[in-house]
């Protein structure tokens, strides 16, 4: 095998290399040495059937186990070659069983990611250095914008921090913001010096402070930063044309305000949970109860943002699960996102 032209070759291929794992979802196991390897690849997108050998009772079980499923296996332990031997007692128990074993994954990995890592647990860290690398190819965007949206009490702020410590952990640099900003006129918002405005002048509040925060977020994505929002257009549309005091905004006109900012976001996950329990949860913590939340009012939000998630795509997540099963899931899809736009920019090529 040659060595790849440059690192943006090289984060093809890699990324190529895992989609191939990936594919092997279902007939094979990928036995791997330890846990840190399976996050190393999970991290990095790959989805499967992972046995860790070191804690799951060695080669023997490992075998026997990949044997008792009816699969085949992936062996992708001893990257750096220097005993080999865990490798060989696998392919000598598979063997054995008449089990169909795969080790040129882990030849084809070990070759792309050598001049990086000797192993497999530093896989994301691989990927992610080979990220940075890239920033210098000009119009390549290295970030990702990623929305929380959910009526009031469904769990957006505390899910936000949480994701910024996970991938803040994880080697990425972590942009957390909101809307109402803290800027010109998303500050004037929140200080309450717009009270009493019309429902359409407060959308027109919320869209102007959303042109300067888009342009600020846009910026961070293309330092290579992942952008927590909590709130963006979706909120003005849900709440501004559910009749708040009886009256509401033209939900058309709403939607031509927030026109340019649609195809912003990555990904827009949505916290879908019955108001009775999210305003539960609000009135346990002693807050004060803002204006839009009321439970008959919030219900009518929450059916929009129903509606505008199938318009637009958004992931929706329970946030009546607990707080770990709600970050477990908008993990796995920020994951899936980040690795289609690393497949996406990877085929760039420097000019």
């Amino acid at each position: 095998m040659r060595p790849p032209a440059d690192d943006a070759e090289r984060l093809e291929l890699i990324m190529k290399e895992l989609d191939s794992l990936s594919a092997l979802k279902g007939t094979h196991m990928i036995l791997v040495e330890g846990s840190k390897d399976i996050a190393a690849l999970t991290s990095s997108g790959v989805s499967g059937d992972f046995f860790c050998v070191q804690s799951g009772g060695g080669p023997v079980r490992a075998a026997e186990a990949v044997w008792k499923a009816g699969k085949s296996a992936v062996i992708l332990t001893d990257w750096d070659r220097r005993g080999n031997q865990l490798a060989d007692d696998l392919r000598t128990n598979l063997m054995a069983l008449g089990v169909v074993y795969n080790t040129r994954i882990r030849d084809t990995l070990a070759f792309l990611c050598g001049p990086y890592a000797k192993d497999v647990e530093s896989m994301d860290s691989v990927i992610l250095h080979l990220e940075k690398s890239l920033l210098e190819i000009r119009g390549v965007r290295m970030g990702a914008i990623i929305v929380i949206e959910g009526i009031d009490g469904s769990g957006k702020s505390t899910l936000c921090a949480r994701l910024r410590d996970i991938l803040s952990a994880e080697g990425r640099d972590v942009v957390l913001t909101a809307e109402p900003t803290r800027g010109k006129v998303g500050g004037l918002m929140r200080s309450g010096a717009f009270e009493g405005v019309s429902q359409s002048t407060e959308a027109l509040l919320f869209t102007a402070d959303r042109n300067d925060h888009t342009e600020a977020m846009r910026g961070w994505a293309s330092e290579g930063k992942a952008v927590i929002c909590d709130r963006y257009f979706a909120s003005t549309v849900a709440y501004q044309s559910s009749g708040l005091d009886g009256g509401s905004v033209d939900r058309d006109w709403l939607l031509s305000l927030s026109s340019r900012f649609v195809g912003v976001p990555d990904l827009t996950l949505l916290l879908d949970a019955d108001p009775a329990v999210t305003m539960s949860r609000v009135r346990s913590r002693g807050e004060d109860m803002s204006k839009f939340e009321e439970v008959r009012f919030l219900r009518r939000v929450r059916e929009e943002y129903l509606r505008l998630a199938k318009e637009f795509g958004f992931k929706i997540i329970d946030a009546s699960a607990g707080p770990d099963e709600v970050l477990e899931a908008a993990v796995s899809e920020i994951r899936k996102v980040l690795r289609c736009i690393r497949r996406r920019r990877s085929t760039v090529r420097r000019a």
